[in-house]
C-alpha cells in the first residue's frame, strides 16, 4: 500500500463558478448541505422534524405535497453558514467552513375549475460561496471525516409540484439535481517540445427523486411521509501520459475515480399536531430511515499491480435518525426548539479504512416574525451537533497484506470527537 500512499497522498477536485457556467450547469447539485443542516432556517431550528407540516418553498426537500397549501406567490432569500469543530486524538483539524446563499420561491398554479387551488410549484437553492462542486476526497486508510469535511461544498437546486387531492390529503413529487465531474487529463509535449498537461472536464446532471404524501385526519393533526433518492456526486478523469521520444518507458494510465459527494435514500415518517389545546403550542416529531449500507466508497485503486488485493468494502450500516421540534404558533413571534439524534453509519474502523465518524446529538433554536401589517416573514435558526467521543483500536491482522503494522505507526488507537455549528437567516416576501 506504501507506493500508492506516496504517489496519491490526496486528490483534490474544485470546479468553480466560472467553469461551472462555461458548462451551462451552474445550478445542478447535490444535496449534501441539505442532509447536514435541513433546509431552510425554519426547518435548521426545527432539527428537520417539519415534514408533516412543511410550508411554502421548505417543502420541495422536507414534503413536496405541502406546496399544495400555498396560496399566494412567495420569494425567500437567505443566509446559512456551517463550520466545524473537529478533532482527531486530542488534535483540532483546520477546517473550512461552508458559506451559502439561500433561494426559495413558491407559486400556486391558476388553473380552473376542478383544478383550481390545488397545484403549486416550489424551487429551492443553496448555493456555496466560491465552488460549485468540491471533493477532498482521501486514499483508504488516511484518516478523515469523511462524511462531514465537504459535504457542505454543494451546490443544491430542488424543483417539486404539489397536488391537493383532497381538503385533507395532498401528494407531492420533485426532485434534486446534483452535479457529477467528468473528463481526462492529458500528459504529452508541446508544440515546443515540453512537457505539458490539458485538462478537460465537464459537469453532468443527474436527479434524485423526492416524493411526499401528507394527511390531516382531523383539524390541527398531520401526517407526513416522505421518500428522496440516493444522490451521488461522483468524479472521473482518467490520466494518460506521453511523455515523448526522450521517454521511452511507457506510463500505464491512471484512472482518478471515486464519489465526491454522497446522501443515502430516505424514507422519513412524521406527525404533527397541537396536544396541548388551547395552549398554542404545535409539536411534530418522527424518523428518517437512511440507507447507508449502499455506500461504495470514497475513491477507487489506481494503477495497482495485477493481483493487488480488492479494497474492503466500507460495509456502512443503514440508520434511524429521531427528531422532535415544536414552536409557538400562531402569532407574530414564533420561537422553536428541536433535538434529533443521528447515529453514526459508519463501524469502528479496525482495518484499512479510517473514515471518522461519530453519534451525533443535534440541538436546535429559532425565532420566526410574521408581522400582520406587512407582507414579510423572517427566520432564524441555529443548530449545535455534538459528537459523541468514539475510541477504538486497529487490528493489525486486519491491515494485511496492505502493509504491515510498522507502517502505520499513527493506527494503533484512533480517538475523536468535535462540533458542528451552523445558522442560518431568512427573508420572506409575499407577494
Amino acid at each position: 500500500m506504501a507506493p500508492y500512499r506516496a504517489s496519491l497522498s490526496r486528490t483534490c477536485l474544485s470546479v468553480t463558478a466560472t467553469s461551472a457556467l462555461a458548462g451551462g450547469l451552474w445550478s445542478t447539485a447535490h444535496a449534501s448541505m441539505l442532509d447536514l443542516v435541513g433546509y431552510g432556517a425554519r426547518g435548521m431550528a426545527l432539527t428537520g422534524a417539519v415534514a408533516a407540516d412543511a410550508r411554502g418553498h421548505e417543502s420541495v426537500y422536507y414534503n413536496p405535497a405541502g406546496l399544495a397549501w400555498s396560496d399566494r406567490r412567495a420569494f425567500t432569500v437567505g443566509y446559512q453558514h456551517l463550520s466545524l469543530d473537529l478533532s482527531l486524538n486530542g488534535d483540532a483539524l483546520s477546517l473550512d467552513s461552508a458559506p451559502a446563499t439561500v433561494l426559495g420561491f413558491e407559486v400556486p398554479l391558476p388553473f380552473r375549475g376542478a383544478l383550481a387551488n390545488r397545484l403549486a410549484l416550489g424551487a429551492g437553492f443553496v448555493i456555496p460561496v466560491g465552488s460549485v462542486l468540491l471533493a477532498d476526497v482521501p486514499v483508504p486508510g488516511e484518516a478523515s471525516y469523511l462524511l462531514l469535511e465537504d459535504r457542505a461544498q454543494t451546490v443544491s437546486l430542488q424543483l417539486a409540484l404539489g397536488v391537493r387531492l383532497s381538503e385533507t390529503l395532498a401528494v407531492g413529487a420533485g426532485f434534486i439535481a446534483l452535479a457529477q465531474l467528468g473528463g481526462a487529463i492529458v500528459v504529452a509535449p508541446n508544440e515546443t517540445g515540453r512537457i505539458g498537461s490539458t485538462v478537460n472536464d465537464e459537469l453532468l446532471a443527474d436527479y434524485a427523486p423526492t416524493l411526499g404524501v401528507r394527511w390531516t385526519p382531523a383539524p390541527g393533526t398531520s401526517l407526513g411521509a416522505t421518500f428522496r433518492g440516493e444522490s451521488m456526486a461522483t468524479f472521473s478523469l482518467p490520466l494518460d501520459a506521453d511523455l515523448g521520444e526522450g521517454f521511452p518507458i511507457p506510463v500505464p494510465r491512471l484512472d482518478i475515480s471515486g464519489v465526491a459527494q454522497y446522501d443515502p435514500r430516505q424514507v422519513v415518517f412524521e406527525v404533527a399536531g397541537h396536544p396541548f389545546e388551547p395552549l398554542p403550542l404545535r409539536l411534530g416529531g418522527g424518523v428518517t430511515w437512511k440507507q447507508w449500507s449502499r455506500y461504495p466508497g470514497a475513491i477507487a485503486f489506481t494503477a495497482v499491480p495485477d493481483g493487488y488485493p480488492a479494497q474492503p468494502k466500507p460495509e456502512f450500516r443503514d440508520t434511524a435518525v429521531w427528531r422532535i421540534g415544536a414552536e409557538l404558533v400562531p402569532g407574530e413571534v414564533i420561537p422553536r426548539v428541536g433535538f434529533a439524534y443521528e447515529p453514526t453509519p459508519v463501524p469502528a474502523q479496525r482495518g484499512l479504512h479510517n473514515a471518522l465518524d461519530n453519534d451525533r446529538m443535534i440541538f436546535g433554536l429559532g425565532l420566526g416574525w410574521r408581522p400582520e401589517s406587512l407582507p414579510l416573514r423572517v427566520d432564524a435558526g441555529v443548530q449545535m451537533h455534538e459528537l459523541l467521543e468514539r475510541s477504538y483500536s486497529k487490528r493489525a491482522d486486519r491491515l494485511a497484506p496492505f502493509g504491515p503494522p510498522e507502517e502505520n505507526p499513527g493506527w494503533p488507537r484512533v480517538t475523536h470527537d468535535g462540533r458542528l455549528f451552523a445558522f442560518g437567516l431568512e427573508l420572506g416576501i409575499v407577494l
